[in-house]
């Protein structure tokens, strides 16, 4: 990725929320990202069924793969081609934690260049909306 691409992502993240709304049930999951960036981006996934779509630009496949090992565990695994030709495989899984005070969901997040095999890990926390997030609520209310 440009640098410049990177940072400018960054800034964003930091003066915008970025909101995921995860719906799931025993056959399927609807997420719908909110972003400075990616308003209310909509991706809908049927567990154990590989879906393709084609990224612009050159029309560059992408499939993606839900699995989940219940309530509170979601797992995406992402295979596609980067704007500069390299292959990526991008691991997302999801694991909401709680305890007796507190929910947290947990994503572990790993890209690996299929080429290289050249991997990277992150690990980052968050606190769950326990209500309708605030994004949303401002939609019911123009209904």
């Amino acid at each position: 990725m440009d640098p410049v691409a990177i940072e400018a992502h960054e800034k964003g993240e930091m003066e915008f929320d970025t909101i995921h709304t995860i719906t799931m049930d025993a056959t399927k999951v609807h997420i719908v990202k909110r972003s400075r960036v990616n308003n209310d981006v909509t991706v809908e996934l049927i567990f154990g069924q590989e879906q393709l779509i084609t990224l612009p630009p050159g029309d560059r496949p992408k499939r993606s793969l839900a699995t989940s090992e219940g309530p509170g565990h979601l797992k995406i695994v992402h295979s596609l081609q980067t704007y500069n030709g390299a292959k990526a495989s991008v691991s997302d899984t999801k694991t909401l934690r709680q305890d007796a005070e507190k929910s947290i969901l947990v994503q572990e997040l790993t890209i690996v260049n299929e080429v290289t095999n050249d991997q990277c890990t992150t690990i980052r926390q968050f606190i769950p909306y326990l209500e309708t997030p605030p994004h949303l609520l401002e939609e019911e209310s123009k209904a």
